[in-house]
């Protein structure tokens, strides 16, 4: 059995699982973003760089919900709606290796997209966190 990363949201604190994101088909994943402050003068030529930690980043998931069928699918697709909140904090647990892993705070402010389709079994959708946002 092969390894794969998974994805999971947590309380601010980092202690309480939210919701478990399964089935992660593409992701931005892992995005540098470092921000510096440059400070110049107008009489010399050269400057002083102050490192300023990261900028914040939309952090992209595209993934699939399976379920067993329509009613199933229907299910996750509301728990997945009502667990991840708008304008709360969390903090999403990223494996790099089967026993490491980043953390990432992260927050949603744009909706969840559900990509048309017949929800017969399958859901394609579309989660933009802004990371480093807290």
């Amino acid at each position: 059995m092969s390894w794969y990363p998974s994805f999971k949201l947590y309380n601010s604190s980092g202690t309480s699982l939210i919701y478990h994101i399964e089935y992660v088909i593409t992701t931005n994943y892992p995005e540098d973003n470092p921000s510096s402050v440059v400070i110049t003068n107008l009489r010399s030529s050269k400057g002083i760089v102050v490192p300023g930690g990261d900028n914040p980043y939309d952090l992209r998931l595209r993934g699939v919900l399976i379920g067993t069928d329509y009613t199933d699918l229907q299910s996750q697709i509301d728990t997945m709606k009502s667990s991840i909140e708008y304008n709360t904090s969390y903090i999403l647990k990223i494996d790099t290796s089967p026993s490491t892993q980043d953390s990432i705070n992260v927050t949603r402010i744009s909706p969840i997209i559900f990509e048309e389709g017949r929800r017969t079994k399958t859901q394609y959708y579309s989660l933009t966190f802004l990371a480093n946002s807290w």
